[in-house]
Formats: structure tokens, C-alpha cells, sequence
């Protein structure tokens, strides 16, 4: 609005002194007298002849240089591929042929990174899951455990409504909240019967040892915190850092919900797998005790509306079990 107010204005000065300065000049050359009646018609008659052709030569420039500017605002917002409307064969119109195929070009290149980036995240996740193979091996009673953690701490985080982002911090820290086992002596990780001090406090080690190993991998820093404060408690109990309420990450609260119902309905030394109530009877006494109460809310409604799609608790418990 403004440039076509500038560009009226001046097309109007442009177009309306001349011929005043002109009939002044004629004027004065003719010696004739001047008849005021008539000047006034006469320059009426120009202006209102001059004010709609200034207005039509600057709508006719504004328009498309406004339009151009639209789209330029629309790409800086990342809105690629914007085409602008521009049928001007001027200079204004090859600015509007140059800014569509920019446009064209920047929504090509968008598309190619976006696609670099899939593949890359993609193969960063295969990595992973080799990784958290790796760690389920060195115990074979928890083969998929990673996996299955990893899934349904995901579950729970869209129960929660929670960001892309977080998600996928879900999603890695599922897959390597054990990965601190690595460090563990498998005798440790195989034994049957209750460990000893010595042995309880090797075992207790790899949560600050997994967040050692990651330490430096840049996009694992938002799954930092789940691997090395999952086994922190709601009520401060649990460790390596005595952490209690919402001190306790995000993503740690939900992998260690997670990892107590993925513990719960799998096959261990020291139990069978519980049926779904069952385990979710477990996890209602831990609830405001180990875990978040509303993430272990989250985790029943999951739980039960899964279960509740399956023929039973039973056939529910092992598939989630082989996955």
C-alpha cells in the first residue's frame, strides 16, 4: 500500500506540473488575458483526467512488486516452491520469472536434504538397534528387551501428547538405556540369585557408564538423560544421583516405566512373565513410589486399550514379548 501511495504521488506531479507549467508558458507568450472560469476548468479537467491514470500506472506497478514481496516473505518462512502470479512483460516480470524458478530450485534442494536427513536418521536408527542387539546378547533372557522398551516408551510419550522431538529421544534412549551393561561382567548380568553388595553396586554402575559411552554423540544428547537416569525413583530413592519428582528427566520417568512393565511381562530367571492386570497391578503400587504417576497412567491406559484390541491378556503379554 504504501509504494502505491509513493508511486500515485509521483506519477500524479509527473503528469499534472507539466501541463500546468505549460499552459502558463502558452499563456504568457499569447498575451492574452486569462480567464479564471476557465483556467480552473481547464486544470479541473486535467486532474481529474491526470488522477485515474497515475492511480492505473500505480496499481499496475505495486501490484506485482507487493506480490514478489509476498513470496519472498513466504520463502524466508520456508515455505519453498512459492510461485508468484506476475503478467507484466517488464523488468518487474523477469524479477517475478527469476524469483519462481529460485523458488523452484530452493523447494528441489529442500526436498533433497529432507531425504538426506530420513536416510541418515534411518541409518543411525539400524545402528542403534545393531547396538541394543549387542546388548540384549551378553543376556539372552533379554533378547528384544531393548526393542520392546523402546517401543513402548514411545507409545507412552504420544499418550502424553509430547513433541516429535522428545520422541524421538524416547525412541533412542529406549533402545540404549542398558547400553552401560556393556561394562557389566556377564557372570553379574546371568546370576539367578540376589547378587551381592559388591555385585549390587557393579550393577548399579551402568546407568553413569552408558551416558559415558554416549558422551559427545551430539544427536543422542536429548536421550542422554533416559540413559542415565532410568533407574532414578519418584521418591528419591533409586540412582546413581538420588534424583526424586520432576528433577527426574522426562524421558528417564518413561523408560523407566517402560522398562518396569517390559521387565514384568517377560521371561527373567527370577520369574515367569506376568499377565497384563497382573504386571499393571505392579505397576499401580510403584505408582508416586518409582514411577510418575502420570506417566504410569499413561502407561495402564496403553496398556489395557492394547490389550483390549488383542483375543486376550495372555496372547497381549507375548506379543509384546516378541517384539
Amino acid at each position: 500500500m504504501r509504494l502505491f501511495r509513493s508511486i500515485f504521488v509521483l506519477m500524479l506531479v509527473a503528469s499534472a506540473v507539466p501541463a500546468a507549467v505549460l499552459g502558463w508558458i502558452l499563456l504568457r507568450q499569447a498575451h492574452a488575458s486569462v480567464d479564471l472560469p476557465s483556467a480552473a476548468a481547464a486544470a479541473l479537467v486535467a486532474l481529474g483526467v491526470a488522477f485515474p491514470l497515475s492511480a492505473w500506472f500505480a496499481r499496475r506497478l505495486a501490484q506485482p512488486v507487493s506480490e514478489c514481496v509476498r513470496g519472498a516473505l513466504d520463502i524466508a518462512r520456508g515455505r519453498f516452491g512459492r510461485q508468484v502470479r506476475v503478467t507484466v512483460r517488464n523488468e518487474v516480470g523477469e524479477l517475478a520469472y527469476t524469483f519462481n524458478h529460485m523458488s523452484r530450485e530452493l523447494e528441489s534442494y529442500d526436498r533433497e536434504n529432507r531425504q538426506l536427513i530420513a536416510a541418515l536418521e534411518a541409518g543411525y536408527l539400524a545402528t542403534l538397534r545393531s547396538l541394543a542387539s549387542a546388548i540384549d546378547a551378553k543376556d539372552p533372557t533379554t533378547r528384544g528387551h531393548s526393542r520392546r522398551v523402546s517401543e513402548l516408551a514411545v507409545a507412552i510419550g504420544q499418550e502424553l501428547g509430547l513433541a516429535e522431538r522428545e520422541l524421538k529421544a524416547l525412541a533412542y534412549g529406549g533402545l540404549l538405556h542398558d547400553v552401560g551393561k556393556i561394562g557389566i561382567p556377564e557372570a553379574i548380568l546371568h546370576k539367578a540369585a540376589a547378587l551381592a553388595v559388591e555385585e549390587m553396586e557393579q550393577m548399579h554402575a551402568h546407568p553413569a557408564i552408558g551416558a559415558e559411552i554416549l558422551r559427545g554423540v551430539e544427536f543422542l544428547g536429548p536421550a542422554m538423560p533416559a540413559v542415565r537416569s532410568h533407574h532414578e525413583r519418584w521418591d528419591g530413592t533409586g540412582y546413581p544421583d538420588g534424583l526424586a519428582g520432576e528433577a527426574i528427566p522426562l524421558v528417564a520417568r518413561v523408560v523407566n516405566a517402560a522398562d518396569t512393565f517390559d521387565a514384568c511381562t517377560s521371561f527373567r530367571p527370577y520369574q515367569p512373565p506376568m499377565g497384563v492386570e497382573e504386571a499393571i497391578a505392579v505397576l499401580e503400587r510403584l505408582r508416586g513410589k518409582q514411577i510418575d504417576p502420570l506417566v504410569c497412567d499413561a502407561l495402564i491406559r496403553v496398556t489395557r486399550r492394547r490389550a483390549s484390541a488383542s483375543p486376550g491378556n495372555a496372547e497381549f503379554a507375548s506379543s509384546l514379548a516378541g517384539l
